[in-house]
């Protein structure tokens, strides 16, 4: 697919296409340049990071496309399929990630171009809902020019103060030293060794990532009517694979049972240590061991140090009362400078999947773990 332009038009030679096999040896560099790719601060080389994201997708297929010149990427467009509950049903969706056009060939279509691209292979793949997190550019765009919509889902953002006294003391004052890695290592051995709280519940770090998740999530799912399939597969892509970064998966036990899990990332920011909750599903029948999944958390920040816990939920998410009896305290969380917005467009023209979706008293299980925030 190549590019038709004016005379004059730079991009006149642009040459529009699919992913091919060794394209990311430039895009990568690319993406470094024009976005400061990836937003993940993480040690994982970026070639390997970028293969994980979009060519180890559990579900087998790419949603890339690029313009290039002269042999140069000049334009980049990309999303990430995923199978999706809504309603009682599953669809495959995907998430819009880092479009961006070289700033000399801004102005000519080429982002369009790719991804009309890009679209074709969501065709290809019967994909039947777009969405996305996006900041205040992106949502305007996609709102006005590309017909998404506002789900109007208040994102909240719940905050636990590990170490008040040092918490403030390094809002006020600034930067701090990172945990050393070898702390960190330590901590870790430390994890893999399971913690009994008697009455047959035990509470360790996920080895393996199998079929007893599949059943947690098809009994957890059911309490919701939109939310990302968290199966096994899907699991062990996302938070499994050393390519994606560094996790923490948690999983609490009773009588040998998978009762639940809770995700977890360290992240560092204007001088402030953080945990980050990316992602936590617990079976209904289980519901009385939230506490006890929310205190290892709490006494895992201890051990490394770190003095915040975060966790973005859904306003009226059903584990908001158990992160509020922990002592966690919500706001808004929001994008940049808006408030954290989940847009949604239903692809082929039709509207279900929409009409479900913009209910007022949609029950959605949406965590940072679902954007590549994290």
């Amino acid at each position: 697919m190549s590019s038709t332009t004016a005379e004059g038009d730079p991009t006149g030679d642009a040459r529009v296409h699919r992913y091919e096999d060794g394209d990311e040896n430039r895009i990568v560099p690319f993406l470094e340049k024009y976005m400061g790719w990836p937003s993940v601060i993480s040690s994982v080389p970026h070639l390997d990071h970028w293969r994980w994201k979009f060519l180890g997708n559990p579900l087998g297929f790419h949603l890339v496309c690029v313009a290039e010149r002269n042999g140069e990427m000049i334009s980049h467009s990309a999303s990430l399929p995923t199978r999706m509950k809504v309603g009682q049903g599953i669809v495959i969706a995907s998430q819009g990630v880092d479009l961006v056009t070289d700033p000399a060939f801004r102005g000519h279509g080429l982002i369009g171009q790719t991804m009309k691209c890009r679209n074709k292979i969501k065709d290809d793949h019967s994909v039947a809902l777009d969405f996305g997190f996006p900041n205040h550019a992106a949502y305007q765009l996609s709102l006005v020019k590309q017909g998404f919509q506002d789900l109007n889902i208040t994102m909240l953002q719940h905050r636990y103060i590990v170490d008040s006294e040092l918490f403030f003391s390094k809002v006020r004052f600034g930067s701090i030293k990172k945990l050393g890695y070898g702390s960190m290592e330590a901590v870790r051995r430390s994890l893999s060794r399971p913690v009994d709280l008697g009455e047959g519940i035990v509470v360790e770090e996920a080895t393996t990532i199998g079929a007893e998740f599949d059943r947690l999530h098809e009994s957890a799912s059911r309490d919701f009517d939109m939310m990302i399939v968290r199966d096994s597969g899907h699991l062990a892509w996302r938070y499994g694979d050393p390519r994606a970064g560094r996790f923490i998966i948690r999983i609490i036990r009773s009588d040998g049972d998978l009762a639940g899990y809770m995700v977890h990332k360290e992240e560092e920011r204007d001088g402030t240590r953080f945990l980050n909750i990316v992602d936590y599903l617990m079976d209904p029948q289980y519901s009385h061991l939230h506490s006890r999944l929310i205190s290892d958390c709490k006494s895992l920040a201890q051990d490394l140090k770190i003095e915040t816990i975060l966790c973005c939920l859904p306003q009226g998410h059903p584990y908001e009362k158990s992160l509020s009896e922990a002592g966690f305290r919500s706001e808004v969380r929001y994008t940049g400078e808006r408030p954290m917005s989940v847009i949604a467009l239903e692809r082929g023209g039709g509207h279900a999947l929409m009409d479900i979706m913009k209910k007022k008293d949609l029950r959605a299980h949406i965590m940072l773990g679902d954007t590549d925030w994290v």
